[in-house]
């Protein structure tokens, strides 16, 4: 079961993405929850997005497509001390229309002291509870 410290630090850097995505500032996003070598793909999509430019570049359409997301964690396992990975539910508030849900893995490493997105496979839904 994982530690009580590793669920506050990985929810202390949701709710950072949280705040950086309401301002629309996808820049910081990439900078601070993400890694040179970050790799993300999203169902449906034929992309492999990595690299500081290419999630840049994702970010920013995302961010601005939306008026803000909030992000829980649904289920989070340790992999050592450096590692782990959290199943979460993103409710997603477009710029028209209701609230939708999206679903991501994502892994994470702890890079200079500091945890860091890996990886992240997203898709439409929620993770079941």
């Amino acid at each position: 079961m994982p530690s009580a410290a590793l669920k506050n630090a990985l929810q202390a850097r949701l709710d950072l993405l949280q705040q950086l995505w309401e301002r629309r500032d996808s820049d910081a996003i990439v900078r601070e929850l993400y890694t040179e070598t970050t790799e993300i793909a999203g169902a449906g999509s034929d992309v492999l997005y990595h690299g500081t430019a290419q999630l840049r570049e994702l970010l920013a359409v995302l961010v601005n497509d939306s008026r803000g997301a909030s992000i829980r964690i649904d289920r989070l396992t340790a992999l050592g001390d450096s590692a782990a990975y959290t199943w979460v539910t993103w409710s997603v508030l477009p710029l028209a229309g209701e609230a939708f849900s999206m679903k991501s893995l994502f892994v994470w490493g702890l890079v200079d002291g500091s945890w860091r997105v890996l990886a992240d496979m997203y898709a439409e839904g929620e993770i079941p509870a």
